[in-house]
């Protein structure tokens, strides 16, 4: 199948990947009456769906990665954007791009190689104990099975059934990387893996996927 998602960069701005709560925290801000900047329904619970809107720095620059039916959500406040305040960086918005593109998505007889070009947040509490006990081998298995469980998720979150999921394989090689966040260590990994599953460029995998965690781009 295809999917509809829009790119969404600002090219005058230039930030870190550590920055990208706080240009989370920006939009959820000035955007507050649209839950899907932030994920929070009006009752101040969080939305555990598949986020329409995710954050990314895309060759320094803020991005947004929309899709859904944050598109039409976009639609509106596309023109409204002529400044950035990221912890106290205020950006003179001059230059916006904005991508809409049709893109490959789901299982696919050819397999297809990519790259994790931002740490990826793998594990939960449960899979870290079996990861920590583990040998080397046994922990890239164990990697490679979790992302196989990312690609069924990241398919339920655009309402897409896998025709044959057990057909699903992934193989490659990760690398560990402690990351801060929300000033705790977290153990994420970098890596390549390749698939029989088409995954749209900039789109994420596993953990806070919308906080520019898991990012996947074709090699």
């Amino acid at each position: 199948m295809e999917i509809l998602y829009a790119l969404l960069k600002f090219s005058d701005a230039r930030l870190k990947y550590s920055d990208i709560p706080k240009l989370r925290g920006y939009f959820a801000n000035k955007f507050s009456q649209y839950p899907e900047f932030h994920n929070h329904p009006p009752d101040g619970s969080f939305n555990y769906s598949f986020p329409q809107i995710q954050y990314r720095i895309v060759n320094h620059h803020p991005a947004l990665i929309v899709t859904k039916d944050a598109l039409d959500i976009m639609k509106k406040v596309f023109f409204e954007m002529d400044q950035l305040n990221v912890d106290g960086k205020k950006f003179v918005i001059n230059e916006k791009q904005i991508e809409v593109k049709n893109a490959k998505f789901g299982q696919t007889k050819d397999f297809v190689e990519y790259k994790l070009i931002s740490p990826w947040m793998a594990l939960n509490e449960k899979n870290f104990k079996k990861f920590k006990t583990a040998n080397k081998i046994e922990q890239q298995n164990l990697l490679k099975n979790i992302l196989r469980g990312n690609l069924l998720s990241l398919a339920k979150g655009f309402d897409y059934t896998i025709p044959d999921f057990e057909k699903i394989s992934v193989e490659g090689y990760f690398k560990p990387l402690r990351v801060n966040f929300k000033n705790i260590k977290m153990l994420c990994f970098t890596g390549e893996f390749t698939t029989n599953f088409f995954i749209p460029d900039y789109l994420g995998i596993g953990k806070q996927s919308a906080r520019g965690f898991g990012v996947v781009k074709k090699r």
